[in-house]
């Protein structure tokens, strides 16, 4: 038996996505939280949180693939590569235990690099709430981790799952993990924002979420005077090219370790 408790993996299967708490080490968390300041927009002056709301200027906006900022968003990529932060997430002797009970020892792709640091910018002091959106991410993998390595206050940009989704959305694919969407994809994606129930998770530094690669999420909103800071990594089989040439089918969790495949899940 892994670091996961049968309890737990019934609750990852059932509603596609799993918090673990205070997993990190804090002081790879805090200098990554350092990192922030390699680079940022120039009017972003890292002692005056006055200045840290979105969106980014037009004339400070970066297309740069490795360094993105635009709207509210600014993903720093180039940081995936660097050993301190593989060793903060993949690096983890929890996180690769649990990836090994996931998916099996030896199964899955060795991680080199993580997707970087998602920074989400709070919104303008007394704007207005705007509508959830829901989305399924569409590259190849079997799941992944959104960790945050600051505080995420309620409201605070955290990252938001809609509990079950998984079990209409792996339907909405005509490929287990190509992103070949159906027709049915937008009318569930929007119905999902609209009017399902979604969970947003926040916390402290270390705390993250595992999620199915057909969960239905977003970055929520922020709504706070902080930016949202999240270390994204993902997990994926080493033959998953291959699977990828599958249908769906009846069974989710066919690609999945024997372990998983063992614990039914609830109302499954």
């Amino acid at each position: 038996m892994g670091p996961l408790t049968e309890d737990e993996i019934r609750f990852f299967k059932t509603n596609g996505y799993l918090i673990k708490r205070g997993v990190m080490d804090p002081e790879l968390c805090a200098r990554a939280r350092e990192r922030l300041w390699d680079d940022p927009p120039p009017s972003m002056k890292k002692d005056d949180p006055d200045t840290w709301y979105g969106p980014i200027k037009e004339e400070e906006e970066d297309p740069d693939g490795m360094n993105l900022k635009r709207g509210f968003g600014w993903r720093y990529r180039k940081l995936g590569r660097e050993q301190f932060m593989v060793n903060m997430l993949p690096g983890n002797e929890f996180v690769n235990a649990v990836a090994e009970q996931l998916l099996g020892k030896d199964r899955f792709v060795p991680i080199e690099q993580v997707r970087g640091i998602y920074y989400t910018l709070p919104q303008p002091k007394g704007v207005e709430r705007k509508p959830m959106t829901c989305h399924v991410d569409a590259h190849p993998f079997n799941f992944a981790i959104a960790s945050y390595i600051d505080d995420v206050p309620p409201d605070g940009g955290g990252f938001t799952v809609w509990p079950r989704s998984h079990r209409t959305f792996w339907h909405d694919f005509h490929s287990r993990y190509r992103p070949e969407y159906g027709p049915n994809y937008r009318k569930h994606a929007q119905e999902f924002a609209e009017h399902g129930i979604y969970d947003q998770s926040y916390g402290g530094p270390g705390d993250m979420v595992f999620w199915h690669h057909r969960m239905g999420h977003m970055a929520s909103i922020n709504y706070t005077r902080q930016i949202r800071k999240a270390v994204i990594c993902d997990y994926r089989l080493k033959n998953i090219h291959v699977l990828e040439e599958e249908p769906p089918g009846e069974d989710m969790w066919v690609d999945w370790s024997d372990e998983v495949k063992a614990v039914d899940g609830w109302d499954i």
